[in-house]
C-alpha cells in the first residue's frame, strides 16, 4: 500500500476505523480509567498515535485534554503537512506531528500512552513493530494496540471488494498473522482486553477479527 501517494491524490476523508467517531470517547476511556492510576504516577502527560493518518483521535484527545501532549507519527509526509495545518488553525498547542515509520521508528522518547489501532494490518514483520512500540512506553505507561489475525484474513478473503483485499494484501497472504500468545511472547508481559476495559460493547458490535489488547510497563523497567 502506497500510503503517500493515497494521500497525495485522493481527497481523503478524516475518518478513525474500527468503530469510528467513537473511537476517540473509546481511547479517551481508557485514559480516564487505567492510564490515569498510580502505575503511571497520576494522569498521562503524554500519548503518541503511531500510523495515526488523518488523526481524528489524536486530534480529539488533544481537544478534549488541553494538558495532555499528543503527538502522532504517520509514513506519509502528505498527512503529516496536513494534520499539521488543522492542528494550528484549531489552536491546538498541545498536538504535534512529524514522520516515521514502523517497524523501524526514529523517534526514540517515551510516552505515558502508546497507541497503534488499525495499523499492523499494513506492516511486514509485526512482531519487530510491537517491539518497536513497545520500547516507546514509559515505565508505568501503557501501550494499546491491535494486529491481523486469521479471523480477519477470513474477512478480508470473504467479504472485502477487490481494492480493499490489495491494500490488505498481508493479511489476504497471511504474511503478517498474529495471536493473542504471539503477542504475549514478544511483549514478555500477558495483553489484556482493551474493548472490556472501556466497555466498547457499549459501542461498537462485537467483531472476532478486531482484537485489541493493552499491555502495562513496570513502572520497574528502566
Amino acid at each position: 500500500m502506497d500510503w503517500e501517494r493515497f494521500y497525495r491524490e485522493a481527497d481523503y476523508d478524516r475518518c478513525a476505523y474500527l468503530a469510528g467517531e467513537e473511537m476517540a470517547d473509546l481511547l479517551a476511556r481508557f485514559v480516564e480509567r487505567v492510564a490515569d492510576g498510580d502505575a503511571a504516577g497520576g494522569r498521562p502527560a503524554d500519548l503518541a498515535s503511531f500510523g495515526c493518518g488523518p488523526a481524528v483521535v489524536p486530534f480529539a484527545l488533544a481537544e478534549r485534554f488541553p494538558d495532555l501532549d499528543v503527538y502522532g507519527y504517520d509514513l506519509s509526509e502528505t498527512v503529516v503537512r496536513d494534520n499539521r495545518r488543522l492542528a494550528a488553525e484549531r489552536g491546538l498547542d498541545n498536538l504535534s506531528f512529524a514522520v516515521d515509520e514502523l517497524p523501524d521508528l526514529t523517534t526514540d522518547r517515551r510516552f505515558d500512552v502508546v497507541y497503534c489501532v488499525a495499523t499492523l494490518y499494513f506492516v511486514a514483520g509485526p512482531e519487530a513493530a510491537l517491539r518497536a512500540l513497545y520500547d516507546r512506553v514509559r515505565p508505568g505507561g501503557h501501550l494499546v494496540v491491535n494486529y491481523p489475525t486469521e479471523e480477519l484474513q477470513r474477512v478480508v478473503r470473504e467479504e472485502f471488494d477487490e481494492r480493499k483485499r490489495e491494500a490488505f494484501h498481508l493479511v489476504r497472504d497471511g504474511e503478517n498473522l498474529l495471536t493473542r500468545e504471539e503477542v504475549a511472547a514478544v511483549l514478555g508481559a500477558e495483553p489484556r482486553d482493551y474493548w472490556e476495559a472501556v466497555d466498547a460493547d457499549e459501542v461498537i458490535e462485537e467483531r472476532p477479527e478486531w482484537p485489541t489488547v493493552y499491555v502495562e510497563r513496570p513502572a520497574s523497567d528502566r
